[in-house]
Formats: C-alpha cells, sequence, structure tokens
C-alpha cells in the first residue's frame, strides 16, 4: 500500500512545497515559520552543479574510452565550456552560499571567480602537458582555446547567477 502522497492542507505550507520548484514568495505571510527563499535557490543550484558535474565525468569517461577527442576535433572544445561552466558555477556557488557576508563584501566577485577558474584551468592545461594526454602537436594553440573556452563558460555561470541567485 505505502505511504500516501498528499500535499499539506494548510495553504501556507502547500506554498512552501510548491515554491521550492518554481521559487514562489509566499507573498508576505506572517507564518510563526520563517520562509528562506536563498536555501531553496541554493539547494536547487547545488543539484545542477552536481548534474552537471555527473555529466562531464559520463562525457570524459565516454570520451576517453570511445576517442572521441581524436575523432571530432570539437569535443574538448564543448568539454572545456562545460568545464568552465562547472567550476566557476562552484566558485559562484561557494563566494554566494558559503562564504560569510563581511569577507563576501571585500570580494569582487567576477574578478574573483575569473582568477581561481584561471588557476584550475592553467592546472588543467599542466596536468595535460605533462601527461602527455593528447600529444604535443599544436600544444599552445589548443591550450590556449581550452582556456577560452573555460573563460565562456565562466561568463555563462556568472551570467546564470547574477540573474538567479540574488
Amino acid at each position: 500500500m505505502g505511504i500516501p502522497m498528499t500535499l499539506p492542507k494548510h495553504p501556507i505550507a502547500r506554498d512552501r512545497v510548491f515554491s521550492f520548484l518554481f521559487f514562489l514568495p509566499n507573498h508576505g505571510e506572517n507564518t510563526s515559520v520563517s520562509y528562506n527563499a536563498s536555501m531553496n535557490r541554493r539547494t536547487l543550484f547545488f543539484i545542477l552543479l552536481m548534474g552537471l558535474g555527473l555529466v562531464i565525468a559520463l562525457f570524459q569517461f565516454l570520451a576517453n574510452e570511445y576517442y572521441l577527442y581524436w575523432m571530432w576535433w570539437w569535443a574538448d572544445v564543448v568539454m572545456h565550456f562545460l568545464g568552465g561552466l562547472f567550476v566557476a558555477g562552484g566558485i559562484l556557488w561557494w563566494l554566494r552560499y558559503e562564504v560569510p557576508i563581511k569577507i563576501r563584501a571585500l570580494l569582487p566577485v567576477f574578478l574573483t571567480t575569473f582568477v581561481l577558474l584561471l588557476i584550475v584551468g592553467v592546472a588543467w592545461e599542466v596536468f595535460e602537458f605533462v601527461t602527455d594526454s593528447y600529444g604535443a602537436l599544436n600544444y599552445v594553440r589548443d591550450a590556449g582555446m581550452d582556456i577560452a573556452m573555460d573563460i565562456v563558460g565562466m561568463l555563462v555561470a556568472y551570467l546564470i547567477f547574477k540573474k538567479y541567485a540574488h
């Protein structure tokens, strides 16, 4: 038989259930339990980031297993865009939801995200070079394109966070 799946009868509690999914405010009702929309966005962004991380991990496995990086020149470009989106999304999520407000007020968010993303991107390129992952043919040009796509992914993540994570 199982547990019956019903919504709460009280309209304010019911609105809270749906507001997590649709970012609906609680319409200013005075309740003893306060409503926290940023917590809902925090959770949703975290779930989306983890989903993106799983997609990247799956594609990375498939690309290495079936030599997709050597078959399709653009596979590396897509992966670096998604990697930039994922890393910058994680940095922005951390800055927005984990760094204390007093410290966050002192940090320029865009510049901090940009510098941290460059550190991760350059470290990844050094890793590729040291392990000779993809050969030395046109390495500098490939590394430049990879870093550029990391930055494009960061810009998209920044615009998404600027619009939705307030």
